[in-house]
């Protein structure tokens, strides 16, 4: 026994015990642990759904605000494409087609937040706003440049497409996951050259589709559309929400979820803290892209509805401060 002479563990060979050991303990633990699943689950998801509901209760009149909101604008978009859809696409209105499709996109995006908010979830809600913010941008750059942006922004996807495929090509041994075929690859590329052939070589960067409408820049990024549409005075928040997306060192340290917390703790679940920038962050770009869709096609009515989702978007906004404050959070 190497207890009673204490000198031969210079004679074992511990890379050979662990690896004769670690599988043995790893199935022991293993075993364990499955056998506690269904206890440990029961309980977590309990947590879960007690505290979801809690929170609901702490928030309830300023989520059903923004749930109606979101009805309102959803109903809103819907309408009008149901209206109109049949004369576009006789037309070939193609703005119109993807304001519509930028509509819905922004009021899925918006249930999402709606979804994570009311769970606690405020960092990964603010990280969806930016996504909202996005297609609110974008949006309004197309309805503002017409015709024209709405092709080049359509047609881009073949460009996306096209890097995407030799990127997976490139790296398919180490994802272990087969890539495109050449043929594949090269019908693709043959649309691609016609493309940059015809909107020229900028057209291949990543906004390469809103290239055009900026003769001066050598490389446009979304910095350039936020304020060619006048909403550059959002980008402190666009730069806020971006880290909970990037591992950045401000990230790591601030977080939403911690906002009335003074201790340094790792936050790895749900909280009811800093729910409010996210929520009022949300409504205000989901009234921009439905305003914007609304306003393609104006009527009474449809101004009538922005007024009214206007009111709503100012409401949610009062009330989730009224409540943060009433309740520290």
């Amino acid at each position: 026994m190497v207890a009673d002479n204490p000198g031969k563990s210079r004679e074992l060979d511990i890379k050979k015990l662990v690896a004769d050991l670690t599988p043995e303990f790893v199935d022991m633990i293993g075993k364990s642990l499955h056998s506690s699943m269904p206890e440990m689950l029961s309980n977590r998801r309990s947590d879960f759904s007690s505290f979801a509901d809690m929170n609901v209760e702490k928030w309830q009149s300023a989520f059903d605000l923004l749930e109606t909101h979101i009805v309102i604008c959803t109903e809103a978009g819907a309408t009008l494409n149901s209206k109109y859809r049949p004369e576009a696409a006789e037309n070939g209105d193609l703005v119109f087609d993807l304001l519509v499709r930028h509509h819905a996109r922004a009021c899925h995006i918006a249930n999402e937040i709606l979804c994570l908010l009311k769970n606690g979830f405020p960092d990964a809600a603010h990280s969806r706003w930016r996504a909202l913010h996005e297609v609110n941008v974008t949006a309004l750059f197309i309805f503002n440049h017409g015709q024209e942006c709405a092709e080049r922004f359509y047609f881009h996807d073949v460009v996306d497409a096209y890097d995407a495929m030799k990127e997976h090509r490139k790296y398919e041994d180490r994802l272990q996951a087969k890539g495109p075929t050449d043929l594949e690859i090269n019908e693709l590329k043959k649309v691609y050259d016609e493309l940059i052939k015809k909107y020229g070589r900028s057209y291949a960067g990543h906004y390469g589709w809103a290239a055009y409408f900026f003769p001066g820049h050598s490389r446009v990024g979304f910095g350039a559309i936020e304020k060619d549409v006048g909403l550059e005075h959002m980008r402190p928040y666009y730069k806020w929400a971006s880290q909970n997306i990037h591992a950045g060192s401000k990230g790591l340290r601030n977080r939403l979820a911690l906002a009335d917390c003074s201790e340094d703790i790792l936050i790895v679940g749900q909280s009811n803290s800093g729910i409010t920038d996210p929520a009022h962050a949300t409504a205000i770009s989901l009234l921009g892209v439905t305003s914007t869709l609304l306003t393609y096609k104006p009527s009474m009515d449809t101004i009538v509805m922005m007024q009214i989702a206007a009111k709503y978007s100012d409401n949610i906004g009062r009330e989730f401060l009224r409540l943060s404050r009433n309740t520290g959070l």
